[in-house]
Order: C-alpha cells, then sequence, then structure tokens
C-alpha cells in the first residue's frame, strides 16, 4: 500500500513539473514565428511572413530612412530625417540614439556625415553606414556609435564622377571581407575591402540600380532595378545574370529568407501612394502578395528564425525564442 502511495506521489509530482515547465515556457518565451519588419514614414512596423499579425514596433520618429537587424542582440537600428542613427529592442523599448552628426560636429568643420544606409557586423560589434554627400561613401564605428572611422573609396576608371562614390545600399560578406554597395553617382554596383580599398564593379551601366541582398550561401547576389521595372541576380563576381522577376511597379527593397529560399521585395504604386510587400521563390516563381495598400513603405528587414522580442504587458516576462533554443 505505501509503495502504491509514493508512485502516485511521485505521478503528481511529475504531472505538477510538467505542468509549471509549459506555463513558464508559454509565458517566458514565447515560441514565435518569423517576422518581417518595414518602415512607413515615420513608423517601424513587423507581422508574420504571410502578412498577419501586423503591429507597431515604434510610431512617430519622423522620415525613417533605412533600418537593419541585430538578431543575436535582439536589438533594430534605424535611420532617421536628420541623419542620425538610433536603435531599440526588437520591441522598439529603450530607444537611444548612436550617432547624431549635428550633435557631435555643429559647425561641420572636420566630418560631414550624412547616413542613408546601413549594415551590420555583429561579430565585430560594428555598424557601417554609406554616405549621401561625403566624399569619403562608407563610414565605420562601434555598435555604440564610438570610434568613427571614415573609408577613403577610389572609383577606377569609367565611373560617371571617378572623384569619389555614393553608398547609398550596403550589404557585408565579412567571411570573405567585402562591402557591397550601390555606387549611384558612377552607376555602378560595386565591392570593396573592408578597410574601402580595391573598388570594384560588380555591375555597371545600368541606370540607378536600386537596393542589394546577398545570398552568401549561394554565393549570388540580388538587386532591384526601377528603371526597368525588375528584380535580377548574378554571381557576386557580376558573371552569369538571370533576370527573375520583370513588369514590377517600381521595385526598391529586397530581402532574402535563404532557410525557405524566397525573395521579399517592396513595390509603389505613384497613382495610388500605396506600397506594398511581395515575395516570391528565389527563381522568380510563385509571387505572392504579402502586404497591400500600406503607406510609404520603404527599408524591410526580415527575423527569419523568429528572434523577436515580446512585451505583452509590464508584468510578464520579455525574452525570445532563442532563449528556448539555447538551454
Amino acid at each position: 500500500m505505501n509503495i502504491q502511495l509514493m508512485t502516485y506521489k511521485r505521478i503528481a509530482i511529475f504531472s505538477v513539473i510538467v505542468l509549471l515547465t509549459s506555463v513558464v515556457q508559454t509565458i517566458g518565451f514565447a515560441q514565435g514565428s518569423p517576422k518581417i519588419y518595414w518602415t512607413e514614414s515615420d513608423k517601424i512596423k513587423r507581422a508574420n511572413f504571410d502578412g498577419t499579425n501586423v503591429e507597431n514596433v515604434l510610431t512617430n520618429d519622423k522620415g525613417i530612412r533605412n533600418i537593419a537587424l541585430d538578431i543575436q542582440n535582439h536589438k533594430i537600428y534605424w535611420i532617421g530625417w536628420t541623419h542620425n542613427i538610433k536603435r531599440a529592442n526588437l520591441d522598439g523599448t529603450d530607444v537611444e540614439t548612436i550617432y547624431n552628426p549635428q550633435a557631435l560636429n555643429p559647425d561641420k568643420v572636420e566630418r560631414i556625415h550624412s547616413p542613408i544606409t546601413i549594415a551590420l557586423d555583429t561579430s565585430a560589434k560594428h555598424i557601417y553606414w554609406g554616405n549621401m554627400w561625403a566624399p569619403w561613401g562608407i563610414t565605420r564605428a562601434n555598435f555604440d556609435g564610438s570610434n568613427i572611422e571614415d573609408f577613403t573609396i577610389l572609383p577606377v576608371d569609367g565611373g560617371v564622377f571617378n572623384i569619389r562614390v555614393d553608398a547609398e545600399d550596403i550589404k557585408l560578406d565579412v567571411k570573405e571581407g567585402k562591402i557591397y554597395f550601390q555606387d549611384s553617382l558612377n552607376d555602378n554596383i560595386a565591392r570593396v575591402d573592408m578597410d574601402g580599398s580595391n573598388y570594384e564593379i560588380i555591375r555597371g551601366g545600368i541606370i540607378h540600380h536600386n537596393r542589394l541582398a546577398l545570398d552568401l550561401t549561394n554565393k549570388r547576389i540580388y538587386w532591384s532595378t526601377i528603371m526597368r521595372d525588375e528584380i535580377r541576380s548574378s554571381f557576386l563576381n557580376g558573371k552569369n545574370i538571370d533576370i527573375l522577376l520583370t513588369n514590377l511597379n517600381y521595385p526598391t527593397e529586397i530581402a532574402l529568407d535563404i532557410h525557405s529560399q524566397k525573395i521579399y521585395w517592396t513595390e509603389r504604386n505613384f497613382k495610388t501612394e500605396k506600397s506594398m510587400i511581395r515575395c516570391a521563390n528565389l527563381d522568380g516563381s510563385n509571387v505572392t502578395d504579402i502586404l497591400i495598400g500600406s503607406n510609404n513603405v520603404g527599408s524591410i528587414a526580415l527575423d527569419t528564425e523568429g528572434v523577436y522580442g515580446v512585451n505583452p504587458d509590464k508584468d510578464k516576462i520579455t525574452t525570445t525564442w532563442a532563449n528556448v533554443k539555447t538551454q
């Protein structure tokens, strides 16, 4: 009888432990779906990859230009209207300014910075930004905005303006030590070493390439071109070009989900002043509308792992799906 009673007790205790574990994981770890983040003028929003569960991450920050995600540290970075750089938690809390060109250089004598695009090297904790009007083109700093370095990039012969570059989109291949960027001033997609040396043209001569995305697994680069309303792809050296998507409506931002072999991009209808986010397979097949009728969608970024901050209310635990996977 005593043995039977002890067995019942053990079963009861085990059941309670399982129940408590389930509750803690549900409340504390909030296992979630992959998310797409995008900007709308003064807002940053996010939704599931199928367009459901749209929510505001950040509101009332005028003229957000470009965003980048640091999934490892659960941060989102963005460039504001006055070319300042800010960051916050992925749920929009704890906003901080990490670079303010006006405050740093009120007289604009020594250095003129005009950040327009950002990229993150999470391994080295470096942020890179492209400068719209500066003669050097690309700048690097620590994640907290300290230790600013300007890279003097000299384009090769054949550019429109060989005295300088204009980096309007930046993507990093940290493993190979390369920065890929849209040099709109010289009408090139180009790459340089991480210190700005060895300018190399990847694609040139197509008026106004727009945005870039790198598939470092398959060694390919993707880009949109608003003059031809297309999205194209080639090897990282610019060879073997494929036209993936045509007859688009002013395609701009693009992002890749390599896990699911998908490409996401934005389009804009100037008649209605509305934007949309769409996706397709990496070969251009199976085009799907994700979000339609949004206002002035700008930059997009993907959290392919569902690693996003959850903060339903202040008295609940805030954590991420990454915590579950690492335990």
